[in-house]
């Protein structure tokens, strides 16, 4: 399922836990891909420089554990109830998850707070798990995806509501601004959905991101190779990715502007 399907899928259909932990029971062909419908929809801010260091420090930090062997692996699985194997298995989920937030960033969210969003789906998913739910990865990778929409939906609705306090129930006598202006924005505000919220990376983009770090692959790529695989031509990969580090390190909150 594309991502934009899935956001509206589990946004109407399933928001509570214990019936989207059974649909999955029920469906374990299930996925979600990581592609997205509205690939137009594209954030054309303006690229500041780069204002969070964590944002590197934490892909360059998630690079240092060693990926656990496909023995060490469902060694963990068989023992999921152990508070261990749970923490490890949430350890070994750390670059999936950086991975999966790059597709779902939108304007005027953080980039490690989706992270942090993901990482709670993963813990969620490894309380619920059993093997009715079939392959754990792809569990795990579902359910912090759902949270990371989430967390999306929730803070879209929260700044337009703050808009729509701003302009319906606040005196602007100090405002330089008319009742027909006023009327004009509350109305955008009551129809701006978020599919009308830029997604923050091209493909491009991300692709140049999971090269670097190596996210989801079996190794990290230099400037040098991400050129050759993408077929760029010289300095454009440098380009590409600074670009897109400098997107996912910014802390500019504003999804929308009236």
């Amino acid at each position: 399922m594309l991502l934009e399907n899935f956001e509206k899928f589990v946004f109407e259909k399933h928001r509570d836990n214990n019936e989207f932990n059974e649909f999955l029971k029920e469906n374990l062909e299930f996925d979600l891909e990581l592609e997205r419908e509205n690939e137009f929809l594209i954030s054309q801010k303006p690229v500041e420089e780069m204002t969070d260091e964590n944002v590197l420090d934490y892909l360059e930090e998630i690079n240092l554990y060693e990926p656990l062997t496909s023995e060490e692996y469902e060694e963990l699985v068989d023992n999921i109830e152990d508070q261990e194997s749970k923490e490890k298995l949430v350890v070994n989920s750390f670059t999936d998850i950086a991975k999966i937030a790059l597709y779902f960033l939108r304007d005027g969210i953080e980039y490690l707070e989706l992270v942090q969003e993901g990482l709670m789906g993963a813990i969620e998913a490894l309380n619920r798990y059993s093997y009715d739910n079939g392959d754990l990865k792809k569990y795990i990778k579902i359910w912090s995806a759902r949270q990371m929409a989430f967390y999306v939906e929730e803070r879209f609705e929260q700044m337009r509501q703050e808009f729509l306090y701003y302009f319906t129930k606040t005196h602007m006598d100090d405002v330089e601004i008319t009742n027909e202006e006023i009327d004009k924005k509350v109305k955008v505000l009551e129809n701006l959905t978020i599919d009308s919220i830029a997604f923050s990376l091209s493909k491009d983009e991300i692709k140049a991101i999971e090269y670097y770090f190596g996210l989801g692959l079996e190794k990290r790529y230099s400037i040098f190779e991400i050129e050759k695989e993408m077929n760029l031509e010289k300095n454009q990969g440098e380009e590409l990715f600074s670009v897109a580090l400098s997107k996912i390190s910014s802390r500019d909150g504003r999804m929308f502007s009236l």
